[in-house]
């Protein structure tokens, strides 16, 4: 997929240095003086996070609360528009990020055993980021309920196309919709997709071949919906999409031609997949005093975030660069602290199963050929079990 996501480093800049004086009590030189205590040692780790306000929250807590800075981590910050370009990024052969936020779409990559490795190391949240949105008058309020269900989403989509960034988390949503709203229905009467991207039909089987039946996907960047939706052209005017946050808040708050039609709450609770952080497995072998260091601060922020979600969000918009306002509480569940002890007090957890759910809506996306890890392989939660418990 071609790359259109646009990268930027945020650098902070961490005293290096301090410098203490020791009066009474203080250690000796042997003659009487005392001795400066020595500076504690500063490390960077180059993070990647996402341009919203579930993929930089944390970093940017940890960041403005000070915990990368007690734990002398040095953030390296790289902000992506979208997945693929990190998970590149982070399995290049000399990778430019360690460790870095990813939402479901890519969530593969922790599952594929080829290549440079990537483990699961952090839960971060439930993302509630997607946003099926359209045109007024695309979907009919049929009953009149002033909501739109499951059979009326049905009908707003047969035939027509859809407009979404494939390899990020909508790719998966949608085909998650299409179970939803296809249950209970013969084979020949359910909808199917056609794509011009034979990677992201990998493995699907369309139930029939009725034209009037089919939903056209299109691959179009997460970031060009908006103007998309709002371009005066009907040729080249997007009617229905499929987009995670920042972008359809922003379109559905400054375009008053569309609406929202459907988000998380569609789906059944085996659908909801959490947001993870994920790391280089030779990072993690190689820094295993690092890596529970910058687990400990990521937990310390997720905690605060839970009991300050608004303005972790404030936070987060200005690591990226947003207007205020941009990034919604809302569109995420974070868990709070006593959730995380709960969610992952033993392996049959509400955490665990959400991780399984994530592991089996992926292991179909790992690319042909390639040997899958078994779930304990690819999740690799020590070094946050040791973070909770502390």
């Amino acid at each position: 997929m071609k790359n259109l996501a646009k990268a930027f480093t945020v650098t902070v800049v961490l005293l290096t240095a301090l410098i203490f004086s020791v009066f009474a009590g203080g250690k000796s030189d042997g003659a009487g003086g005392a001795v400066p205590s020595q500076a504690p040692t500063v490390q960077k780790v180059n993070i990647g996070v996402h341009g919203n306000g579930g993929g930089a929250g944390l970093a940017a807590v940890a960041m403005e609360r000070g915990f990368f800075a007690e734990a002398g981590i040095d953030p390296q910050v790289v902000i992506v528009e979208s997945g693929p370009v990190e998970m590149a990024a982070m399995r290049a052969d000399n990778p430019s990020l360690d460790i870095g936020y990813i939402g479901p779409g890519v969530a593969w990559n922790p599952i594929d055993s080829s290549g440079n490795s990537l483990s699961f190391v952090f839960f971060d949240n439930l993302g509630n980021s997607e946003r099926l949105v359209a045109r007024k008058g695309a979907f009919k309020d049929s009953n009149g309920n002033g909501k739109y269900d499951q059979q009326e989403i049905f009908d707003g989509l047969k035939g027509k196309s859809i407009y979404l960034e494939l390899g990020t988390t909508p790719g998966g949503w949608l085909k998650n919709l299409l179970t939803v709203i296809n249950a209970g229905k013969a084979a020949q009467d359910q909808l199917w997709m056609q794509c011009e991207d034979a990677a992201y039909l990998a493995g699907y089987r369309a139930p029939n071949s009725n034209s009037a039946n089919r939903v056209q996907v299109i691959n179009y960047a997460n970031a060009n919906i908006g103007a998309g939706m709002a371009t005066a052209s009907e040729s080249n005017r997007v009617d229905i999409a499929l987009a995670f946050e920042p972008v359809p808040s922003t379109i559905l708050n400054t375009n008053k031609e569309i609406e929202m039609v459907a988000d998380i709450s569609i789906l059944p609770k085996e659908m909801v997949f959490p947001a993870t952080f994920v790391a280089n497995s030779k990072w993690l072998s190689n820094n295993p005093e690092l890596v529970q260091k910058f687990i400990n601060a990521l937990y310390k922020a997720a905690v605060w975030r839970a009991q300050n979600p608004d303005e972790a969000m404030t936070m987060a918009e200005k690591l990226c660069q947003k207007p205020a306002g941009t990034f919604n509480a809302s569109s995420y569940y974070f868990p709070t602290g006593a959730e995380y002890k709960e969610w992952f007090s033993n392996s049959n957890a509400a955490g665990y199963g959400y991780m399984r759910s994530l592991y089996q809506g992926q292991l179909p996306n790992v690319p042909a050929g390639a040997n899958p890890k078994t779930f304990e392989r690819a999740v690799d939660f020590s070094f946050m079990l040791k973070a909770i418990a502390q």
